[in-house]
């Protein structure tokens, strides 16, 4: 045995063959696995979108200030925006109004938790009218706060 046999063997215990041909075949199996996996995903029984429950949609609409208070005409838009998440919470499209107080100067924040898509796009809709142009006033479609 000469001196690079030795060293192969200490290297390559199966031989060069064995080793490369066990991770080539290895290699090759955990392949083929992932693609027989990734197939059978595409089996599952698909469910008509009716079924599908679409998740709540929220709205905060909050009331600023600027160091001197929160504005009339924001406390206008807060106070209407309120009066209509009430309203549609009677009817049961609501599920939550949360009012919280955010700041020192009157700051307010409204967040409403919707029961159907549809009614949280029409009632969105009218509360960003209500709010278009109106300084201090923020409306954003976002998760209400825990």
């Amino acid at each position: 045995m000469t001196h690079t046999q030795l060293e192969d063997s200490r290297m390559f215990p199966l031989g060069r063959t064995g080793c490369v041909g066990y991770l080539s075949l290895a290699l090759t199996l955990l392949g083929m696995g992932l693609m027989i996996m990734g197939a059978s995903k595409g089996c599952a029984e698909a469910k008509p979108p009716e079924t599908l429950a679409p998740a709540p949609q929220s709205i905060s609409v909050y009331a600023l200030s600027r160091g001197k208070g929160v504005p009339d005409q924001a406390r206008d838009v807060l106070a209407q925006s309120r009066t209509l998440l009430k309203a549609a919470q009677e009817r049961g499209e609501v599920l939550q109004v949360v009012e919280q107080r955010i700041g020192i100067e009157g700051e307010t924040r409204i967040c409403a938790e919707f029961s159907h898509a549809e009614s949280a796009r029409t009632i969105i809709d009218q509360i960003q009218r209500l709010g278009q142009g109106v300084d201090l006033i923020n409306i954003k479609v976002e998760p209400c706060p825990p």
